[in-house]
């Protein structure tokens, strides 16, 4: 009998979507690739009630029931969605909506589970592993531990499945502590299994090149943000660190709605929104900047830090989450606390007053390789797979 991995996750790359879960994807390629196994995805998708598939939900209304996507096959069953309500009850709605597509998928082979984020989806996951006798895994990559589980009634559902789990990861070792608190199980039960960065697609380039190549300024120093335009990432504190950086323009790569407020609040002419860009843009964004910059409040493996230190770029970033785990190298970037405007703008200053050598980052960030955590889960999912 074959064998199979199932990753279970609400965000993996789509026609509709093609930036979502690009990391989720990435691990699991050369897991699947080394272990030699099948590999199916299934991405479930909320259904909402009629007038906000019309409108708010229109592109998940429009995916298809199945598609490949780099060459896996990717699942999209539905199921009912509330926006706004009855945030208790998403894991079950999730796990009835794609039982069919998994019971079909275990018949035919030894399956193990993947999920992706605690909740919805790992519990869903659980569920549905429980029901077929199938193992299965969770990975708690940030917002899913740091908010969601917080939550009395979705902390009891995740105290119910996890020790049942083949396996738990955490994708950095604040995170891990984190999931170990709020699914109550001993230390040693989640494993630290941290992104990887792409050294070959992420890469130092020509910044003269790039900066034409994406319409940027070809003269002054450039400070990047890259991230979902909310208030959470805190690009409205980098605004504010701005004014302090003469000459110097902020470029943000993403889309979210706190975009028109920035633009508003932004100096004149020292704001530059690209919207959301595909990752061979994303490397032009990078290449074409001096440095980045990540006022985030939360987060969990960023990996856009990694992306950066892998073109050359140093980092400036709140300490939040996992990301001191990351900046070890005053040389390569730094953190300062969260919400200290003075300190991020201070940072910046130096760093663009005396960058170091796009090289000297670059060999940092090797460190960062995908090989680390490629042969923990691989060697995991081998065990689980039998």
């Amino acid at each position: 009998m074959s064998a199979r991995i199932v990753t279970f996750t609400n965000l993996f790359p789509s026609a509709a979507f093609p930036n979502h879960g690009v990391f989720v994807r990435d691990r699991m390629q050369r897991v699947v690739a080394r272990l030699g196994v099948e590999w199916t995805v299934v991405c479930p998708v909320p259904e909402a009630p009629w007038p906000l598939r019309r409108w708010v939900y229109r592109r998940q209304a429009a995916m298809p029931a199945e598609e490949r996507v780099g060459g896996v096959q990717v699942l999209h069953p539905r199921y009912r969605h509330l926006p706004g309500l009855g945030v208790s009850g998403q894991a079950r709605a999730m796990a009835r909506g794609a039982a069919a597509a998994l019971a079909a998928l275990v018949r035919r082979e030894r399956c193990v589970v993947d999920a992706h984020y605690a909740y919805p989806d790992g519990v869903a996951a659980a569920q549905l592993a429980a029901s077929l006798g199938v193992p299965f895994t969770i990975t708690a990559r940030g917002t899913d531990v740091n908010v969601l589980l917080r939550r009395p009634a979705l902390q009891r559902q995740i105290r119910a499945c996890a020790p049942g789990a083949g396996a738990l990861f955490a994708v950095s070792e604040a995170l891990r502590r984190a999931f170990v608190a709020v699914a109550g199980v001993p230390d040693a039960a989640v494993r630290l299994a941290r992104n990887g960065v792409d050294l070959e697609r992420f890469r130092p380039g020509d910044r003269a090149a790039a900066r034409v190549a994406l319409g940027l300024p070809d003269r002054g120093p450039l400070v990047l943000g890259v991230g979902r335009l909310v208030r959470a990432k805190g690009f409205h504190d980098l605004l504010a660190a701005l004014r302090d950086l003469p000459g110097a323009t902020l470029v943000l790569v993403g889309e979210g709605p706190e975009r028109h407020r920035l633009e508003r609040r932004a100096p004149a002419g020292r704001l530059l929104c690209l919207g959301p860009l595909p990752q061979a843009r994303l490397l032009l964004a990078y290449q074409a900047c001096d440095v980045l910059a990540l006022p985030s409040q939360r987060e969990g493996w960023p990996n856009v830090i990694t992306e950066a230190l892998a073109c050359g770029v140093p980092v400036v970033a709140y300490a939040a989450g996992g990301i001191p785990e990351i900046l070890t190298d005053p040389h390569s970037g730094t953190v300062v606390p969260i919400g200290d405007r003075a300190a991020l703008a201070g940072a910046l200053r130096r760093f663009l007053a005396s960058p170091p050598t796009p090289g000297s980052v670059r060999a940092f960030a090797t460190r960062f390789a995908w090989d680390e955590p490629v042969e923990l889960l691989c060697r995991t999912f081998g065990g689980l797979l039998g």
